[in-house]
């Protein structure tokens, strides 16, 4: 049976946190009360009592001094997996609970079924997810650009949901610091011919998370970056 292959003790789960008090307590309680125990929380710089509470709850905790984006925080998580040889498989999940800490079972079982580098938990698999309509645009126009890049159609390219392979934490090194940085994942691991899959997750946007993640400022940046970085860095 694929479950009797996964050793939660060789699983770190990796949180970017930026301003999450409130929240990052609650998951970290979620993710243990489904077995997950080796949890990162990389704070980026947070101005409230994210750390606190994620030091309350039993986290590791990483700090940026300053918000640097949740490109560089996750780095910093994928740089620690990198040195640390007893975790077999990250994963990296929001911190603002959009999530469903039961998921990462369903994502690591289809990860080692499939042999897969980088496993990428897709909101849009599942019709029964209520995400916003500004949300799917930003996605739908990140997806058009990073599937341009890579010569092929690339749906959800926004998640930051997804289960790591070492191999995949040792080949990408995320550079870009902001939002973009789950385009460079993409770009990188097709470029660099690891094998991605994808599987439907489920998502929560409760309304008092309206303000969380990207603006249309914000997102006409990430677009922008999308293309200097994959023109002229890659």
């Amino acid at each position: 049976m694929i479950e009797q292959l996964i050793n939660k003790d060789n699983i770190l789960i990796i949180i970017p946190v930026f301003n999450e008090s409130g929240r990052i307590g609650i998951l970290i309680e979620n993710l243990k009360s489904v077995g997950f125990q080796n949890i990162l929380v990389i704070d980026d710089g947070s101005l409230d009592n994210s750390i606190s509470e994620a030091i309350f709850n039993g986290a590791i905790v990483i700090r940026h001094l300053l918000n640097r984006g949740a490109g560089a925080a996750t780095e910093t998580g994928l740089e620690y997996f990198r040195t640390n040889e007893k975790y077999k498989f990250a994963v990296t999940i929001d911190g603002d609970n959009q999530h469903d800490p039961i998921d990462i079972e369903f994502l690591l079982d289809k990860h080692i079924e499939e042999n897969a580098d980088i496993t990428i938990g897709n909101r849009f698999m599942s019709k029964d997810n209520n995400i916003p309509g500004i949300r799917r645009f930003y996605n739908f126009l990140a997806d058009i650009l990073t599937s341009f890049f890579v010569l092929k159609k690339v749906n959800d390219s926004q998640s930051g949901f997804k289960a790591w392979s070492r191999k995949a934490t040792r080949t990408i090194h995320i550079e870009q610091d902001g939002y973009d940085f789950c385009s460079e994942v993409i770009i990188k691991a097709y470029h660099s011919k690891l094998k991605i899959i994808n599987v439907p997750i489920t998502v929560y946007y409760p309304e008092n998370y309206s303000d969380k993640g990207q603006n249309l400022n914000q997102g006409i940046k990430t677009a922008l970056n999308i293309v200097y970085h994959s023109l002229f860095k890659n």
